[in-house]
């Protein structure tokens, strides 16, 4: 990893939960939030084409307010991802991106599959920041997306954000692989490690993090995102007392009331977890084991090679 990235990023006190919102279908009027996550391909076509004109052009499309802040999620299946890094360049898709006037967009979480040779990881994690220098020169705010497989890969991380003190915000996504409970863990500990060893405070942005609060709260900042209140909405459910429950709609029904319902809701109920978990003194009986992938003492690997899971040694923290 090289040593700088031109990046940049601006301050901003994001709040604890952003809903992802995936189009303004079955809705008529703006969405009435604050902070709104889109998924950076949503706003490109295939093959790079531009697909809004202008910021009032995304804001209608996607039914949000004029005044709502706007985070843009790389986060998506390989075969958008490698479209996008296809188009970027040529169809100069940055600078698309930075006339629509976002407020944050993440780096490309580009995949680390399980098996792919290690080369792949390493392309991949350059081909990320290679795309966040490219937003930045368009003059986007960026946030860093921390892939990572191995030990290595967050000493990599470490030192990326000791060299660059002005980045205060990450993303990591827990949709897929992280959605594990010992996964998630020794990930979320390898980031507080780094605030511990940088000397700062980071915010985390977690997609679909949710499911892991208790160890999230542990981390400096943390804002959670997902489309969970969307995609119920979507299938006329409604968030009654923390459970999703049918609610049958007229024809011809929109769903405004209920979308801004369950957002309230679901806001509210991840805000009273977060406070929940933080007042939590941490109880000694729920020691959480996770796997390391980190060489033992004396084996024949070479320090610059790296092991890979699930060649492990079990640990323990506290959850």
């Amino acid at each position: 990893m090289r040593a700088k990235y031109q990046i940049t990023q601006r301050e901003d006190d994001l709040p604890a939960y952003i809903p992802h919102i995936y189009h303004g279908s079955c809705r008529s009027l703006s969405l009435a939030c604050d902070y709104v996550a889109l998924t950076t391909f949503d706003v490109t076509l295939p093959r790079g084409k531009r697909r809004f004109r202008s910021p009032t052009d995304l804001r209608q499309y996607f039914r949000i307010a004029k005044d709502a802040k706007i985070l843009l999620l790389s986060v998506g299946k390989d075969n958008r991802l490698e479209l996008h890094w296809r188009h970027s360049r040529t169809q100069e898709l940055a600078n698309y991106l930075a006339g629509l006037g976002v407020s944050h967009i993440t780096a490309p979480n580009f995949s680390y599959a399980v098996n792919d040779p290690r080369a792949e990881h390493l392309a991949n994690r350059s081909r990320s920041l290679t795309e966040a220098e490219r937003f930045a020169a368009a003059g986007l705010s960026v946030i860093p997306h921390v892939n990572a497989f191995t030990q290595k890969d967050w000493d990599c991380w470490r030192d990326f954000f000791r060299n660059h003190p002005h980045l205060r915000m990450v993303c990591q996504e827990f949709q897929t692989g992280l959605a594990n409970h010992d996964r998630a863990a020794w990930h979320i500990q390898q980031l507080l490690d780094i605030e511990d060893a940088i000397g700062r405070g980071l915010r985390l942005i977690a997609v679909g993090g949710r499911q892991h609060l208790p160890m999230l709260v542990r981390l400096s900042a943390v804002t959670v995102t997902d489309a969970n209140p969307f995609v119920k909405t979507q299938r006329r459910q409604k968030l009654v007392n923390g459970v999703w429950v049918k609610r049958a709609t007229g024809k011809g029904e929109l769903l405004d009331g209920l979308m801004s319902e369950n957002l309230a809701a679901y806001r509210q109920g991840i805000e009273v977890r977060f406070a929940t978990a933080r007042c939590a003194p941490p109880d000694p009986g729920t020691a959480t084991h996770f796997l390391i992938a980190r060489p033992t003492a004396g084996g024949t690997v070479p320090s610059a090679q790296l092991f890979l899971w699930p060649t492990y040694r079990t640990e323990s923290i506290m959850a």
